[in-house]
């Protein structure tokens, strides 16, 4: 995965001990105390004071931290500096394509990450499991500028562990001068389009397509419907070019797909820049309304300069300088008087109410996951 924006991990040299220094300072002064007559200190308590030094160094080296681990083109660098000149915080990130990714780190103990951006469906998952923990909403002040269409949602009622952070929906984007106007999930299951179709390579937004092409929710666990959806994706396999979820709107603009499964924010930026050429669809079955949202894990160690980092993204310019950044949308009411009119008045990225109401969150389906696991290793193993 190349992701868009750059990488950006800081190390420091371990604190140099200064020992020699302090002997010889010790040595010295011991010297001038000797010729006036005073008692001679002692080496140990200047030693204890050098080793006190060197941890407050390490201390106050790790308090300049904060370690995200986060989707691919989400955060412009320039808001990344901005952040630590303005509070003297160095931001290293990660980034993953996928919230099971995302989870299977966590899970992992050794994840040494101070915020996260997991998808609705996935909070309930990490604060069933104890990876996130509990929000101090009196740290967060500014969280008076989001939209309550956007909080106390059924996945973290009361956003004990979560705040939103982007919106959007998943579709499609497509060569419509190759192609004309399509409006239908049929087109990614089309063998006139062999070898022309990117598809997430995420499995419950792959299967989401599926079972919405057939009319069926996102979220059922009906063990007969999912057959049907994994059957009808193993046969659409010999049409795919590719699973991707990182560069997908960059392969779609670079004409090596015709069509390309993807989130609405990327594929509205190369969209805008060929209007005449792509264009972006949520088809007319229906598909993924998705949120995702910042957490501070369990085991964050920074979690202090997390909750500055929160604040600073949710003050409206700097949120807007997100979205003008990455091309999503945000829960952030008064950041929308600093965002671009071309991006406020796009309906990919904002979407009209019609369109969403014809979307639905993935929720999380409990051990039916474990029968799409097994569906989705037999896709790929194709």
């Amino acid at each position: 995965m190349t992701p868009q924006f750059i990488h950006r991990f800081t190390r420091r040299l371990p604190v140099t001990s200064r020992g020699a220094v302090g002997l010889a300072a010790v040595g010295f002064i011991a010297a001038l105390a000797s010729l006036a007559g005073c008692a001679k200190p002692t080496a140990e308590a200047p030693a204890a004071a050098s080793a006190t030094a060197a941890t407050a160094a390490v201390n106050k080296k790790d308090a300049g931290k904060l370690n995200i681990y986060i989707w691919s083109a989400y955060l412009p660098k320039e808001v990344l500096d901005d952040f630590t000149a303005k509070t003297g915080i160095q931001v290293n990130f990660d980034t993953y394509d996928s919230n099971e990714a995302l989870l299977e780190k966590l899970q992992s103990g050794v994840a040494d990450y101070d915020l996260v951006v997991p998808s609705d469906y996935m909070v309930r998952i990490l604060t069933a499991e104890k990876l996130v923990q509990q929000l101090d909403h009196a740290k967060l002040p500014n969280i008076a500028n989001l939209d309550p269409r956007f909080l106390d949602k059924k996945f973290d009622p009361k956003n004990e562990h979560s705040l939103p952070y982007f919106w959007g929906t998943t579709g499609f984007g497509y060569n419509k001068k190759k192609l004309g106007t399509l409006d239908s999930w049929q087109a990614i299951f089309d063998p006139k389009n062999k070898g022309r179709i990117l598809m997430l390579d995420d499995m419950r937004e792959v299967f989401g397509a599926a079972l919405k092409s057939m009319g069926k929710s996102l979220n059922t666990t009906d063990p007969a419907i999912l057959k049907q959806a994994a059957d009808l994706l193993k046969k659409q396999k010999k049409l795919v070019a590719t699973y991707n979820s990182g560069d997908f709107a960059n392969i779609l603009a670079a004409g090596d797909v015709d069509i390309a499964h993807g989130y609405n924010g990327q594929l509205a930026e190369v969209v805008a820049k060929e209007p005449e050429k792509l264009a972006y669809v949520v088809p007319k079955e229906g598909a993924t309304l998705w949120m995702d949202n910042v957490c501070i894990p369990a085991k964050a160690r920074n979690v202090e300069n997390a909750y500055k980092f929160l604040n600073f993204i949710m003050e409206p310019e700097v949120n807007a300088a997100i979205v003008n950044g990455v091309s999503y949308a945000s829960a952030n009411v008064p950041a929308k008087k600093f965002i671009k009119p071309e991006i406020l008045n796009d309906a990919s990225i904002y979407p009209s109410d019609d369109v969403i109401a014809r979307c639905e969150f993935i929720e999380d389906i409990g051990d039916t996951t474990t029968v799409l696991d097994q569906y989705w290793t037999e896709i790929k193993a194709q």
